[in-house]
């Protein structure tokens, strides 16, 4: 590709370094103002090719009052609410877009596409133009196309052309990027690649539509201006309202669980009396709620009262490794693990990304690329050198679940790429450990237990008792069991007595 205008689109200013430094490897270039391509906005590659940063969307949907005749803008600027049934619903057969401004949200009624435009526009409307090469890397997801689409569009370059390709980049990794870039390029405009720019065209449109057309109606009938509908933020305050309605509402009730232990040791606990529901003593949900009802049947059991073996069962079990991490399943872990909050985990893993010690980070998805199974073996030898117990006890040839390519999304899971900076804080070597025997437990064979149960009655009460009994640790070597039964356990070691307790429970 030496000696063609070529502009490669990448798009933030990290995912353009990394760009750089996969070209590095795989055509042999070199930048040549990588000490100002902060502050140029752009990289300059030896070759003559270019490698633009942008910084999400360059380009914000307009006002509705764009969309209006000037004297339905006017009543809408002016908040004649017993008005807005003269233009609503505003559904136009395409957004008007803008390009986006250095500033902050404008005082009322200003227009989206006053002030100065956004820096990355500048630079890109300074190198996109129609007859160049363009090489769209910008991220892979539905959004990511959008981005890169609507923004070539907006400068009269045909996002399907003949000379617009797409690189689908999906780690940030030198070396696999390098190997991305031997391989031949999908077109831009292949259903692949058009089919998500449409669908997240079509999402941009409905928020905008449904998001300010119920807005403005709940405006009017209200009488305010500050009132907001939209497809994820009402559903998620009324998840919200209703939790703080059920906190404000509940009543705590106590019930009580008799709790008896076998004169071999084994702890059973009361289960349930049939048909018991709402009569005397019991709630309707069938729990006991007179602490006397639970007392008496423990004096009855402790007192001689015969039980009868109803079932007796011993079954194996297996469990494979948890998945990969997604941002999602990270952040509800790691905070599980070191009592961080969420915000700490995810800047915690920005960080790490940034340093290319783990993988992308805003991703959805928990499944890895096959392909990535055969480099496995050379990041264990990394993680070796910070777990090397647990990095010499896998087995590298064990293929599981976690690598399949048709389960792929836009990203694939959060893994480890590299090492941690020595200067990583102890949220970022917190949360790389995480990472780190997560992936490593991929390559442990599946965790294998026998659960054992029991199941009496003692009159008209059943009890139960749960015991699990380890066989292979497996990938839990790596991982610590933090899951329990629920249940009583049985076992061995009694006094030769029966006794009995009554567990008090708030619930």
């Amino acid at each position: 590709m030496a000696g063609e205008q070529v502009v490669w689109i990448a798009e933030k200013p990290s995912a353009a370094k990394d760009l750089v430094a996969g070209m590095k490897l795989a055509y042999g270039v070199s930048c040549t103002n990588e000490s100002t391509a902060p502050r140029d906005g752009y990289f300059v590659i030896s070759n003559g090719h270019l490698v633009l940063p942008l910084a999400g969307h360059l380009l914000t949907t307009a006002r509705v009052s764009e969309y209006l005749s000037p004297e339905m803008a006017k009543l809408e600027e002016e908040r004649v609410f017993d008005r807005y049934k003269d233009f609503l619903p505003v559904l136009p057969p395409k957004l008007i877009t803008h390009p986006r401004t250095d500033e902050k949200k404008g005082a009322k009624g200003k227009s989206a596409g006053a002030g100065k435009p956004f820096g990355p526009y500048i630079v890109a409307k300074k190198f996109l133009r129609r007859g160049i090469k363009v090489m769209n890397a910008g991220d892979t997801d539905r959004e990511g196309q959008l981005i890169v689409d609507e923004l070539l569009e907006h400068f009269g370059i045909d996002p399907a052309g003949p000379n617009v390709f797409r690189v689908e980049l999906v780690s940030n990794r030198a070396e696999d990027i390098a190997a991305t870039l031997k391989k031949p390029f999908d077109r831009n405009g292949d259903p692949k690649w058009a089919n998500r720019g449409e669908a997240a065209r079509v999402r941009q449109y409905l928020d905008w539509v449904w998001g300010l057309n119920p807005s403005m109606a709940y405006q009017a009938l209200l009488r305010k201006s500050n009132v907001g509908v939209g497809r994820v933020q009402t559903p998620v305050l009324e998840m919200v309202d209703a939790r703080r309605r059920a906190i404000e509402n509940f009543k705590p009730t106590d019930y009580f669980i008799p709790v008896i232990t076998l004169r071999d040791g084994t702890v059973m606990r009361w289960h349930k009396r049939e048909e018991a529901a709402g009569t005397p003593g019991f709630d309707l949900e069938g729990r006991i709620i007179d602490e006397q009802v639970a007392k008496q049947i423990v004096r009855a059991i402790t007192g001689g009262l015969k039980g009868t073996c109803v079932q007796a069962t011993a079954k194996e079990h297996s469990e494979k490794p948890p998945l990969p991490f997604s941002l999602g399943a990270l952040q509800a872990e790691a905070a599980r693990q070191h009592g961080m909050t969420l915000d700490e985990v995810t800047d915690a893993a920005q960080s790490l990304y940034k340093s290319k010690a783990i993988s992308y980070v805003g991703t959805d998805c928990r499944f890895l690329p096959e392909s990535m199974h055969a480099d496995a073996r050379k990041v264990m030898t990394q993680l070796a050198q910070l777990f090397p117990g647990q990095a010499q006890g896998a087995h590298m040839e064990i293929k599981g679940a976690a690598f399949n390519d048709t389960k792929l999304d836009e990203h694939f899971a959060i893994v480890p790429m590299g090492l941690p900076n020595s200067n990583a804080s102890r949220n970022d070597q917190a949360v790389f450990r995480t990472i780190a025997k997560r992936f490593m437990a991929q390559f442990y064979p599946d965790y294998v237990y026998k659960q054992h149960s029991l199941v009496g009655r003692f009159g008209h009460d059943e009890f139960r008792a749960s015991q699990k009994q380890e066989i292979r640790k497996g990938w839990k070597e790596v991982e610590a069991d933090g899951e329990s039964s629920g249940e009583a356990e049985a076992g061995a070691g009694g006094d030769g007595e029966v006794r009995g307790e009554v567990q008090r429970i708030r619930g």
